[in-house]
C-alpha cells in the first residue's frame, strides 16, 4: 500500500475540528438544539450538517478525485432546515474555518463525491449517535477511508468519552485513530501525546462486559439479554450511544459490542461501522457479523452481505459466536 501520510493528517484534523464544531453548537444552543425531523424520524441537527460539510470540504480540497459515502444530503438540508437554521450552519462552518462560507458552499460540500465510483471512498458519519448528542450523552464524529472495499484509515472523535477509563468523571474528549497494519492510538481531543490502543485480555466469556446501543430501534435488547444468559454472564449490558462503543472496546473498557437489529431485513449502514471496526481490529480485537463473516464494505452504503455486528477483544469471539447460534 502506498504511503497514507497526508490522508492520516487530513482524517485526524477533519474529525477533530468537526467535533469542536459539534461542541460549539452544544455549548451555544444547549436549550434549543434546533433538531429537525427527517425520514424515519431520526433527529438531525445543525451540528450534523455543519460537521459533514466541514469534513468533506477538507477531503475535497486535498483529494478532489475521491468519492464519498456520507449520511446527510444537501436536498434534505434545503427541505428540512429553515432559513435561520441554514444560516446557523454556515455560521458555525465559517467560524471553524475562519473565513466566509456561503450556503452554496455548504450544499456543495454536503454532496461532494457522492455516488462517485472509484477505488477510494471516504465514509463520513458527521454525528454518530445524534439522539445521544441531543440528550447530552455520547456521540462521535466518524471518518474512514475505504480503498478497494477495505477500510484502511479510521478516526473516531468522541467528545464526551473520558480520557482515562480509571477516572470516569475526569477530563473528557478523545480521538481514536487507526491505519490498517499499523495499529491504533488514542489521544486527548484537544491534543497531546497519544498512546497505543489495546483490547482487554479477559478470556473468560462469562466475565465479559458487553456494550450495546441505547436505542431499542438500533439493537434488540432482548437478544442481548439472552446472549448474556447463554454465556453465563451475570451483569447487564452497558448501553452507550454511537461508535464511542468501538473506542471503548479498543481501549479495553469492555470485551463485547453486540448489535442485532430488531427489524426483519435490516442491513447496517457503512458509516456506522467502518471507522470503529478498523480501530478495534488494529487494537487486537475481532469484528464480524453475527454469522462469523467478515464485514464486507464493498456494497455501497449498506453492509448488504452481513447480518448484525459482533465486535470483541478476540479472545471471547468464538464463544460469543457459539452463543449467538444457540440463541438464534
Amino acid at each position: 500500500m502506498t504511503s497514507l501520510t497526508k490522508e492520516q493528517t487530513i482524517i485526524r484534523d477533519a474529525a477533530r475540528w468537526a467535533a469542536f464544531l459539534c461542541l460549539a453548537v452544544r455549548h451555544e444552543m444547549l436549550d434549543q438544539l434546533h433538531s429537525m425531523e427527517k425520514a424515519g424520524r431520526e433527529p438531525v441537527t445543525i451540528a450534523d450538517y455543519g460537521s459533514q460539510a466541514l469534513v468533506l470540504q477538507a477531503i475535497a480540497k486535498y483529494f478532489p478525485n475521491d468519492g464519498s459515502i456520507a449520511e446527510e444530503r444537501a436536498g434534505e438540508f434545503d427541505k428540512l432546515a429553515s432559513d435561520a437554521q441554514r444560516h446557523k450552519v454556515t455560521h458555525y462552518v465559517g467560524e471553524t474555518l475562519k473565513r466566509n462560507v456561503s450556503l452554496d458552499d455548504v450544499r456543495c460540500w454536503l454532496d461532494w463525491g457522492r455516488d462517485r465510483l472509484g477505488e477510494r471512498i471516504w465514509v463520513v458519519d458527521p454525528i454518530d449517535g445524534t439522539k445521544g448528542f441531543l440528550r447530552g450523552d455520547q456521540f462521535a464524529v466518524a471518518v474512514a477511508l475505504i480503498i478497494d472495499g477495505q477500510p484502511v484509515l479510521g478516526a473516531l472523535a468522541c467528545p464526551l468519552l473520558p480520557i482515562d477509563p480509571a477516572q470516569p468523571d475526569g477530563e473528557r474528549g478523545v480521538l481514536a485513530l487507526a491505519q490498517r497494519g499499523h495499529g491504533a492510538t488514542i489521544e486527548a481531543l484537544h491534543g497531546g501525546l497519544s498512546r497505543s490502543l489495546c483490547v482487554s485480555s479477559q478470556s473468560d466469556a462469562s466475565q465479559a462486559r458487553m456494550l450495546e446501543s441505547v436505542e431499542s430501534g438500533h439493537t434488540d435488547h432482548d437478544f442481548s439479554a439472552q446472549l448474556l444468559a447463554a454465556i453465563g454472564g451475570g451483569g447487564q449490558p452497558v448501553r452507550m450511544d454511537s461508535q464511542a462503543k468501538y473506542a471503548a472496546l479498543a481501549d479495553g473498557r469492555a470485551e463485547v459490542y453486540l448489535r442485532q437489529s430488531p427489524g426483519e431485513g435490516y442491513t447496517e449502514k457503512v458509516w456506522d461501522h467502518a471507522a470503529g471496526a478498523l480501530i478495534v481490529e488494529e487494537a487486537g480485537g475481532q469484528v464480524t457479523d453475527l454469522d462469523g463473516r467478515p464485514l464486507d464494505f464493498s456494497h455501497g452504503a449498506r453492509l448488504a452481505a452481513n447480518r448484525g455486528i459482533l465486535a470483541t477483544n478476540g479472545l471471547v469471539h468464538d464463544a460469543l459466536l457459539e452463543s449467538v447460534r444457540q440463541v438464534v
